[in-house]
This record gives structure tokens, sequence and C-alpha cells, in this order.
């Protein structure tokens, strides 16, 4: 089989990030980004060894892994971006502003390089960047 082939059955990518503690990347995630939660383990533990996230439908959703650090070692933040929908973009980046529990560190802006995007930090310092296309169309009308 070709690469081309092979690689073209791809069909997300998942970030992974460390986390200092799960059990509150989870809270941070779920109530002040208002992500779902996709799952976490092991279930039970009162700090779990790590947890994933999404937002959207479908195959194409954004989906994080967070791990636990339990190497002792300082964390290296990571850096995500999701793409939103056309209006999605300024419409969650006022929500997050209003409710005040989210560090922005880049405000909204139209980018040169033909994005609108903003940027947020979780409490280990990984950034993701929420953006919209400024040219040729966004998917992502919130349905199937």
């Amino acid at each position: 089989m070709a690469a081309t082939k092979i690689l073209n059955t791809a069909w997300g990518v998942i970030p992974h990030f460390s986390s200092s503690s799960v059990a509150r990347s989870v809270k941070f995630y779920t109530e002040d980004l208002h992500f779902n939660l996709g799952g976490i383990d092991p279930e039970d533990a009162a700090e779990p060894n790590m947890c994933s996230v999404a937002i959207g439908i479908g195959a194409m959703k954004g989906n994080i892994y967070l791990f636990q650090n339990n190497t002792g070692e300082s964390l290296s933040p990571s850096t995500a971006m999701i793409a939103l929908g056309t209006e999605a973009v300024d419409q969650y980046y006022d929500l997050l502003q209003a409710e005040g529990r989210v560090k922005i560190v880049d405000p909204i802006k139209d980018q040169p390089w033909g994005y609108r995007q903003f940027t947020i930090e979780d409490p280990d310092g990984n950034k993701i960047q929420f953006f919209r296309f400024l040219e040729g169309g966004n998917p992502g009308d919130g349905s199937e």
C-alpha cells in the first residue's frame, strides 16, 4: 500500500498536555472552558493518571489528553490550536471574558497569516489558541 493511501486514513490529532494535577485539570477544562469529559483513568482515584477532554461533535472534534506529571521534573507547557466556527470564535471569547475564570494571554484579533484568534492558558501553563479562518469559510456550524 502506498504511503499516501495509508496516510489519507488519518482522521484526527490529539495533543498531550502535562498536568501537575489531573483532578484540577478536569475541573478547569470542564467548568471553566466548558469542555466535555471524555474519560478519566482511574475513575475512582483522588488524583487520576490521565483524562481526555473534548469540544465539538463528530470525528473532527477537538480532543486533548492530559497526563499526570509524576517525574518530579518541572512541566514543559505545550500549545494546541482548535478551530471554531465563523461566529463561534468571537462568541466563545466573549463568554470566557465575561465569566472571568480563564487566563486570556492573547486577546482576540485578526492575524496577518489569515486567522482570527485568541489564546488562553491553563493552570499548568499549557496554551490553547482558538481560531477561525478570515477567508475561505469555516466548517463548524454546530451540527454533525
